[in-house]
């Protein structure tokens, strides 16, 4: 009766500090108070200069994370060894050390309740370990281990290799693979990294001292940029890695590795189809766009989340999906363009005879954007959008370290972020129409169709029709499958 009593009285006096509002849109919120992390109050430098982003977290759990990320890929893969950084990526961790076998490296992390992986990718990779408070020491000798004396076990590398095959040989299941694919071929041209994928020759020319000699380049100093995060204090921890990271040497056969390559290849836009036979089609199209670090950045980011980049409240959402019911749904981005410039593209999937009339409202759309200016409360309401997720892209230190050391290795401006959200606030309908004017221009457009192709080229005859050659005026060309082995075009 008591704890009754005490929880009406609590309520009530609540109810009156806060009158509930007639709608949910009339509820009133304090300004959001938010500054984005500056890097200086993160950033130190180890004695052999590798710099390390720290995030002490007093209130956080009793785990300590270490972040090693690394300048290098499958972009400075060899002819004819394509798959060799993604295999020594996935190895570094798999194959053991030459103190601890693999499985007894396994086990011994299972018993800790620790964890460290190891991933390459086309342009930088990582090495990361999860581990106790109480268990640093040996997790960190653990992890040194891997990152530095790397076993490549001959039986977990064959095993890769097995696995890696199987990937591959599934290459052409699912039409998300094969577009990936050719739309890279179509805008870098097939010879630049992005394009280029291991086969199963050059699968099999990979030794296990192919990846000791890939380890051995790529293990430099001035490769390594360092994020964690825990609750020691930032003296202790960096002590610990002065100690372990801060002692890497540059080996005699070290490098730092070269700038990621531009591509010379100069896409020739136009309506591309390679036949699959399944129920929908998948839709990816691409234009130039720019670099975040242009002026026109922030007025870029705007026009895209009205048109469609901001799920169920965007244009083109609105119109192919909402009104038309043609797919589950659209996106679009432009992308940062971190080492040449970036695109807009976006993709969606349909049935492929609605191919032809969903791509003619999603150039209707375009010109529409282009043509009218956005009216002041949809601007309104997308800027804000914008505006207040920002903060949750800092939501936990982890993140903000990890953020801070990635704007580090692919070599954005120190604390570009800080004026985000002002600069984006400071975008006007004017700032959009001219942006979209000047980018989404469909005469340059690549537009790549993985589906059907005697559907998705003849379209909708009977309630929507027009072939897909007439969608607009660019060259419409077929493009073959290709043999998920040795990818050579199947007749």
């Amino acid at each position: 009766m008591v704890r009754t009593s005490f929880l009406t009285a609590f309520l009530g006096t609540a109810l009156l500090a806060q009158a509930i509002p007639p709608r949910p849109e009339a509820i009133a919120f304090k300004p959001l108070a938010f500054s984005v992390p500056r890097a200086g109050s993160f950033k130190t430098r180890l004695a052999n200069g590798i710099p390390v982003y720290y995030a002490e977290d007093p209130v956080g759990v009793s785990f300590v994370r270490i972040k090693v990320m690394v300048k290098g890929g499958s972009y400075l893969d060899p002819a004819g060894k394509e798959g060799l950084a993604t295999l020594m990526g996935s190895q570094l961790r798999d194959g053991g050390t030459q103190k601890v076998s693999a499985s007894d490296l396994d086990e011994r992390l299972e018993f800790l309740a620790g964890n460290i992986t190891s991933d390459f990718g086309a342009t930088s990779g990582t090495v990361s370990m999860t581990i106790l408070e109480k268990d640093l020491k040996e997790g960190l000798d653990l992890f040194m281990q891997v990152l530095t004396q790397p076993a490549f076990a001959q039986e977990r590398l064959d095993r890769a290799k097995d696995g890696f095959r199987q990937m591959m040989a599934s290459r052409n299941d699912a039409v998300g693979t094969i577009a990936q694919a050719e739309l890279a071929r179509l805008l870098y041209g097939p010879s630049h990294f992005l394009s280029v994928q291991p086969t199963t020759d050059s699968l099999a020319s990979l030794s296990r001292e192919d990846l000791a000699a890939c380890h051995a380049r790529l293990l430099h100093p001035k490769n390594l940029v360092v994020s964690v995060s825990g609750r020691l204090k930032r003296k202790d921890m960096l002590e610990l890695l002065q100690k372990t990271l801060g002692r890497i040497p540059a080996g005699p056969a070290a490098q730092a590795s070269p700038a990621v390559p531009v591509p010379a290849h100069r896409p020739r836009p136009g309506i591309y189809v390679v036949d699959k036979d399944v129920p929908q089609s998948l839709v990816q199209f691409a234009l130039p766009g720019l670099r975040r670090t242009d002026p026109d950045w922030h007025a870029a980011v705007v026009l895209n989340q009205v048109l469609g980049g901001s799920g169920f409240t965007c244009r083109l959402m609105k119109k192919i999906r909402s009104d038309e019911g043609l797919t589950y749904g659209i996106g679009t981005q432009f992308t940062d363009g971190a080492f040449w410039t970036g695109l807009w593209k976006g993709s969606f999937q349909t049935k492929n005879l609605s191919v032809p009339f969903a791509l003619r409202l999603l150039l209707a759309e375009v010109e529409r954007i282009k043509s009218e200016p956005v009216p002041a409360e949809e601007l309104a309401s997308i800027k804000a959008a914008i505006i207040e997720a920002f903060p949750s892209e800092w939501g936990k230190k982890p993140v903000v370290v990890d953020t801070l050391a990635k704007e580090q290795v692919q070599g954005w401006p120190e604390d570009w972020w800080v004026d985000f959200r002002d600069r984006i606030q400071a975008v006007t309908a004017g700032d959009v129409q001219r942006v979209a004017r000047q980018y989404l221009d469909p005469s340059r457009l690549t537009i790549l169709v993985v589906g059907k192709a005697v559907d998705a080229e003849a379209g909708d005859a009977k309630d929507h029709p027009g072939l897909l050659k007439d969608v607009a005026p660019l060259p419409l060309t077929r493009l073959p499958l290709r043999d998920p082995l040795t990818l050579k075009p199947l007749p």
